[in-house]
């Protein structure tokens, strides 16, 4: 496929990743920084980061995520390299949480294609750096990415590049080709007037002026659940996250994921103070059927081949269960039936990252995301 080229290993080494990186650069008409998306199970992200710089020094960007998709498939082990043919820079910012938000080199005055957008997706500080990345470029791209880290939420490095193993940290490269984008979730509100009376970063300590988690269960036992405690939340967190109210578009999910001692929840990605916020409910036929749709929306007319590049939430995953092949799969026939050919590969994130057609540029969670690229497209 023109413009964009990739290979996949199932085991990831530095002698596996590093060849297949060979490979693409040597196949490609100039010079590229291929995209490494590398599964976290039975992955050493250490040694096959420091390998890949032990070989060469030229440069790569990627992250570690809990799975990746290949086909309609969640495949947990491995490795995916993507080269995007024109991309061969990379901008690194190493501490997103600090006062200022550094992009190492600057970001160009001007970019056109798709940004490629990459952050550790349990740092502070991700508004920020999607704002001032918006701020800077505007619609004159569109964006696709995601959250990289751990299925376990463990706090480890999970961006890379050329120049090492980051925490904290985020990564924004260019590709020439231009991608429509689909974003959908199909989350349904259950329980509306919540105002996020008090926040910090991705923290909501409040909601209506009282403790959020003392909000949040009287909310859901009010729609019947059996009383619950801090101890409990994890298990009906996944089915009840919050929903960041947008007019005329669906919410922006916001996935809570634990609570600390003083009864504050804290979400996957940042909740502005005095958000208007709901609470969602999954059906997993409505989640199905908008990752279908995530995916028609990208497959614009006319018909041409094309690659879908899939940003899809680990928790959708989770919620979805045996039914998530079902997700994948519904994604893949949507685009073969919009399209003459289509490949579909991506990653579980934590947290998506988009523009909503030409809309701000938002870190999503429970979302599926699709960046569709034609074949004949010139870079």
């Amino acid at each position: 496929m023109r413009g964009l080229t990739h290979a996949y290993v199932d085991e990831a080494t530095a002698e596996t990743v590093g060849s297949a990186c060979e490979r693409l650069r040597a196949e490609a008409p100039g010079p590229i920084a291929p995209l490494v998306l590398l599964a976290e199970g039975g992955c050493d992200v250490e040694a096959v980061v420091a390998g890949l710089r032990a070989r060469s020094d030229a440069p790569f960007f990627g992250g570690v995520f809990p799975a990746l998709v290949r086909g309609g498939s969640q495949v947990d082990h491995g490795a995916l390299v993507l080269a995007f043919e024109g991309l061969d820079a990379l901008h690194l910012v190493t501490d997103i949480g600090g006062e200022t938000i550094v992009f190492s080199p600057a970001l160009p005055e001007s970019a056109r294609g798709t940004a490629i957008v990459l952050v550790d997706g349990l740092a502070h500080g991700i508004g920020r750096l999607l704002q001032e990345l918006y701020d800077h470029l505007g619609d004159t791209v569109t964006y696709w990415g995601g959250g990289t880290g751990h299925g376990s939420l463990a706090r480890r490095p999970s961006v890379f590049c050329d120049r090492g193993l980051f925490p904290e940290a985020a990564v924004v490269a260019f590709a020439p080709q231009r991608a429509s984008v689909g974003v959908r979730h199909g989350w349904t509100e259950v329980v509306g007037a919540l105002v996020a009376t008090r926040t910090r970063g991705s923290t909501i300590m409040e909601l209506n002026w009282e403790p959020a988690f003392d909000v949040y269960r009287a909310a859901l036992v009010g729609r019947g659940a059996p009383p619950f405690g801090p101890d409990e939340f994890a298990s009906f967190a996944p089915r009840f996250p919050f929903g960041l109210r947008k007019e005329g578009a669906e919410h922006v999910v916001r996935d809570p994921i634990t609570v600390d001692a003083s009864g504050a929840l804290v979400c996957v990605g940042d909740v502005p103070q005095n958000a208007a916020l709901s609470i969602l409910e999954g059906d997993p036929d409505q989640l199905i059927a908008a990752a279908k749709q995530a995916a028609l929306d990208a497959c614009e007319a006319p018909r041409r081949a094309r690659t879908n590049l899939v940003a899809d939430c680990i928790s959708r995953s989770l919620f979805l269960e045996a039914r998530f092949a079902e997700e994948l799969g519904a994604m893949l026939e949507a685009a073969e039936s919009a399209t003459d050919h289509v490949e579909q590969l991506g990653m579980l994130t934590l947290g998506e990252i988009a523009s909503r057609g030409e809309g701000y540029l938002e870190l999503f969670n429970k979302t599926a995301v699709v960046a569709s690229l034609a074949a004949d497209e010139e870079p």
